[in-house]
């Protein structure tokens, strides 16, 4: 499947309101060590909780359908697996990976879109971070002709990045301060 441009991103989506009433409900859980189905630990360091919210899916899934419609994926979606919220801390981090399974769960649902909607305050002193860039990669047969995509600046609070699931990804190791982020996943029928 070719797709271009293979991510979507729109600064600011999302107001500050609603990136706080997403980290104080992270707040309140329980945060766990982030763990990886299939691979290696080693790989990813971050802790993450689950929420499942109805309010907050109805936000996000307004930007998700513009971006399929606005880059012509036109993926047919259904819903939303529970969201995660994640922090990185310092030396924190998730290396190159695809958020796509190698088989349908039993619903026959596959994972389409996944998106990261960055929620620190770049404004606030205390919840800056550097380091923890996310980057994007498309691969190709011949090593020179990979094309990488990485984000170096830390976006705005409320800004969102949208891609298919199948597309390679990671996010570096955070230097200094605490990445958080709403990370999310559009499930569909499986392609035909």
């Amino acid at each position: 499947m070719f797709l271009d441009p293979v991510h979507f991103i729109k600064e600011e989506a999302f107001s500050k309101s609603f990136c706080e009433k997403i980290m104080n409900i992270g707040y309140k859980k329980k945060l766990e060590l982030a763990k990886i189905q299939d691979g290696n630990q080693v790989n990813r360091k971050s802790h993450v909780t689950f929420i499942q919210d109805k309010d907050i899916e109805s936000e996000v899934t307004k930007v998700v359908n513009e971006a399929n419609v606005t880059t012509k994926w036109n993926f047919l979606l259904r819903e939303f697996e529970p969201l995660q919220y994640t922090i990185y801390n310092v030396k924190d981090h998730y290396d190159w990976h695809i958020d796509s399974h190698g088989k349908p769960y039993k619903n026959n649902l596959v994972r389409k879109l996944s998106f990261t909607i960055c929620l620190n305050d770049d404004e606030t002193i205390n919840n800056n971070y550097t380091g923890g860039d996310f980057e994007i990669c498309l691969p190709h047969p011949y090593h020179n002709k990979n094309k990488y995509f990485r984000f170096r600046k830390v976006f705005k609070q409320g800004t969102i990045i949208i891609f298919p699931s199948h597309i390679w990804h990671k996010v570096h190791p955070v230097i200094s301060g605490t990445r958080k982020v709403l990370v999310g996943w559009v499930v569909g029928k499986s392609f035909v």
